[in-house]
C-alpha cells in the first residue's frame, strides 16, 4: 500500500468517526468543547438547556469566580468522557426529553452548527480535559434583574417576583436575596471574564432581562473599546425596551458583525400581557419595527414557551406574526415547558387537549400549507413535539394549577377566567 492510499484510508476512518459522533450518537454534543454557561445562582454548565441538580454542575462561581476553573473541572471532564463513550449524563436530561418527544434538541443543533470546532474533540486528553482554554461561546447570566414577572417564572430569574413570593411564603431557599449575582467576588469574575472576551466568537445574553442590565452594556463597551467587534451577539430577551440609562442599544448593535435576537414572546395583546406581567404588546411591535428599520445586521426570531396559558393560541399568534411581517415564518420556535409542573400542557383536560389537536390540524392544513415547505419544516416539527407532550400523561398537577392561578390573581388583582374564558373548565 502506497503512502497516498494509506492516507486516504486513515482520512476515511476519521470521517466515519466524526460522522458517528455528530450524526449517530444519542448523547454526543459539541457544547462541552466550545461553551461556558453560568446561571444567576452561580452554577455553571456547558449550555442553558442543562438540567442542573445538586452536585452535577461543572462549576460554581459562588465558590470560585474564575470561569476557566470550570473548563477542566472534574464534572466537565467526566461529561466529555461520557459523551465520547456513549453514556448519558444527568446534565443533558432536557435534550434527551426533547428527542424522546420527536423534537430537534439543542444537542442536535450544536452538532449541526458547530462542526468547524470538531478538532477540539480530537484534541481531548485521556482524562477529558482540553489544553485550549480559549472558549468560543460564552453565556453568562449576570443577574436576575428583570422588569417582568411572568406567570411561568420565579424570583430566580426575576427580581419583580421576589416580593410576591415573600407574600406567598414561597421564597426559593434560605439566604435567597432579591437581586442575585452569580459570582462571590465580582472583581475576580470580571478579570476572568474580560480575558475570555479577547477570544470569544459568539457572546450570548439572557437573564433576567439582559437589556436592563449594566453588565450587558459594560460587556459591549469593552468589546468596542478593545476593537473586538467581529463577535456575533445573541440574545434571549423580552424585547420590552431598546433604551437603558444613557444607552440606545441599536447604536451599539450597529457596530458588531451580527446580532441574533430571540425574543421571548408567549402571546399578544391581553393574553400575552397577562402571562408576561409587565409586557405591553403595542410596545413590543413598535420595538420590532424600529429594529427592522434601523439595524440591518439584526436577525430577529421568536421563542414561544408552550404552556397551558397559550397552547390554544399558538396558531393565531404564529399567523399574526408572519402575516404582519414581524418575523419570518422559519424564525419561530416552540419550547416545551417542563417546569413549573402545574403549567405543563399535560395537565389540560381531555376536552381541551382535543380542541388543541384540532386547532393545530386546521392550522397546518389551512395556513402552513400555503407557505413554502422550507419555511415551515421547523414549526411543523415543533408542533408534533407539542402534541406528543400534551398526550404524555403528565397531568396530575391540576390542583396546583388552580392554587397558583388563584393566589397570584389575588395579589395582582387579576382574573384568569375573564382573560381565558375558553380555559374555564381548568378552574372547576
Amino acid at each position: 500500500m502506497n503512502l497516498k492510499e494509506s492516507a486516504r484510508i486513515i482520512y476515511s476512518r476519521i470521517l466515519a468517526r466524526n460522522n458517528k459522533l455528530l450524526n449517530q450518537s444519542q448523547v454526543f454534543c459539541m457544547s462541552p468543547w466550545i461553551q461556558l454557561h453560568a446561571q444567576t445562582n452561580g452554577k455553571m454548565a456547558p449550555c442553558c438547556m442543562a438540567s442542573m441538580n445538586e452536585g452535577n454542575e461543572i462549576g460554581d462561581l459562588k465558590e470560585n469566580p474564575k470561569l476557566e476553573a470550570a473548563w477542566n473541572s472534574e464534572n466537565m471532564k467526566q461529561l466529555r468522557m461520557d459523551m465520547l463513550q456513549g453514556r448519558q449524563n444527568s446534565l443533558c436530561t432536557n435534550c434527551y426529553k426533547y428527542e424522546e418527544l420527536g423534537r430537534v434538541s439543542e444537542r442536535m443543533q450544536y452538532n449541526r452548527f458547530y462542526q468547524q470546532y470538531f478538532s477540539r474533540v480530537k484534541d481531548t486528553k485521556p482524562d477529558g480535559s482540553l489544553a485550549d482554554v480559549n472558549v468560543p461561546i460564552i453565556d453568562i447570566r449576570f443577574s436576575n434583574k428583570c422588569n417582568y414577572k411572568c406567570r411561568i417564572c420565579s424570583s430566580e430569574y426575576s427580581t419583580l417576583w421576589y416580593d410576591e413570593e415573600e407574600k406567598l411564603g414561597k421564597v426559593l431557599y434560605d439566604g435567597h436575596t432579591k437581586e442575585m449575582k452569580p459570582a462571590i467576588d465580582d472583581a475576580a469574575f470580571w478579570e476572568s471574564y474580560k480575558k475570555m472576551l479577547a477570544h470569544v466568537k459568539r457572546l450570548h445574553f439572557a437573564g433576567g432581562e439582559p437589556l436592563f442590565m449594566d453588565e450587558h452594556y459594560a460587556s459591549l463597551q469593552h468589546l468596542i473599546d478593545t476593537g473586538n467587534k467581529d463577535v456575533i451577539l445573541t440574545y434571549n430577551t423580552n424585547f420590552s425596551t431598546l433604551r437603558y440609562k444613557k444607552y440606545n442599544v441599536i447604536d451599539l448593535w450597529k457596530q458588531f458583525k451580527q446580532v441574533i435576537i430571540w425574543a421571548s414572546l408567549d402571546g399578544m395583546f391581553q393574553k400575552g400581557d397577562y402571562q408576561r406581567k409587565g409586557q405591553k404588546w403595542e410596545k413590543i411591535e413598535e420595538n420590532i419595527r424600529e429594529v427592522q428599520h434601523k439595524c440591518s445586521n439584526v436577525l430577529f426570531g421568536v421563542n414561544v414557551t408552550v404552556s397551558i396559558f397559550n397552547v390554544l393560541d399558538i396558531p393565531a399568534f404564529y399567523q399574526y406574526m408572519v402575516d404582519n411581517k414581524l418575523v419570518q415564518p422559519d424564525r419561530i420556535n416552540l419550547y416545551l415547558l417542563f417546569y413549573p409542573h402545574q403549567f405543563n400542557i399535560g395537565n389540560l383536560t381531555p376536552a381541551l387537549k382535543s380542541k388543541a389537536r384540532q386547532q393545530f390540524q386546521h392550522f397546518e392544513k389551512n395556513y402552513l400549507s400555503t407557505l413554502p415547505d422550507k419555511d415551515t419544516a421547523n414549526i411543523r416539527d415543533h408542533i408534533k413535539a407539542v402534541i406528543t407532550q400534551m398526550n404524555s400523561g403528565e397531568g396530575d398537577k391540576i390542583n396546583e394549577f388552580r392554587e397558583s392561578i388563584n393566589e397570584v390573581d389575588a395579589i395582582r388583582q387579576e382574573n384568569f377566567i375573564s382573560v381565558y374564558p375558553e380555559l374555564g373548565e381548568m378552574m372547576e
